[in-house]
């Protein structure tokens, strides 16, 4: 069975999981489940019959779920919706090669001046290719409804804290070029700093510093030495 985590399902207030695996059939389904209530999945669809393994990936973006499964050559999506059925089946991507693992990049990393909303690597014999689905618009503006602030990929919190009980607020960040030019990664949640990603920066602002710094040093030691007191 592979799971993977649906944070607030189809846009919903629902957290949900997605787990594929196998009836007593053998056919490959998905389910989709309320992980207030564990007991029965609010979504339960068979796909086909076949013995690679299924693996989802989620996209909270564009609320699609991605389906691709080992020894397959195409990718199932649905999208989720926050109420009943949950779930509608969008497309498929047919291939030309079974592909011997998936793997989907983090959405930070999705090209905005392309429309692309998601990008998965296909393991394809003994290279990786990746695959980019795009959403046909003509507009060369930046599209704000397909591109939500993303994972920042960094954590706010170390591991002592979380099993301590403490939560911490996810860190995002802005998908928008202009954003990210003017200064880096910015946090969209302002309420908790510790986590965020700023620019780096250059050479010469670092020589720059430690210039200032030593001048800082020498004038203290200076004064120190005027008024006879030992350091």
């Amino acid at each position: 069975m592979k799971v993977d985590f649906c944070p607030q399902a189809g846009g919903g207030s629902i957290d949900a999981f997605c787990t594929t695996g196998f009836t007593r059939q053998s056919k490959r389904q998905f389910k989709l489940w309320d992980s207030r209530n564990m007991n029965s999945p609010i979504v339960q669809q068979n796909i086909d019959q076949s013995a690679g393994a299924i693996l989802p990936f989620y996209d909270e973006g564009t609320h699609l779920l991605y389906l691709a499964g080992k020894g397959d050559s195409n990718i199932r999506y649905y999208e989720l919706v926050p109420e009943d059925p949950w779930q509608f089946y969008v497309s498929e991507f047919k291939g030309g090669t079974p592909a011997r693992g998936w793997c989907r990049v983090p959405a930070r990393a999705n090209d905005t001046t392309k429309c692309e909303v998601t990008r998965i690597l296909k393991l394809d014999g003994n290279q990786i290719v990746p695959l980019s689905f795009l959403c046909p618009r003509k507009s060369n503006l930046f599209q704000a409804d397909l591109y939500p602030d993303a994972y920042a990929g960094k954590s706010t919190i170390g591991a002592e804290e979380f099993f301590s009980g403490k939560k911490g607020k996810v860190h995002r960040i802005s998908m928008n070029p202009k954003d990210r030019a003017a200064g880096g990664a910015k946090p969209a949640d302002e309420a908790s700093n510790s986590g965020a990603i700023t620019k780096k920066k250059t050479a010469s602002q670092l020589n720059k510093e430690v210039k200032d710094k030593d001048s800082e040093i020498a004038r203290l030691q200076a004064l120190l030495k005027e008024n006879n007191i030992k350091y």
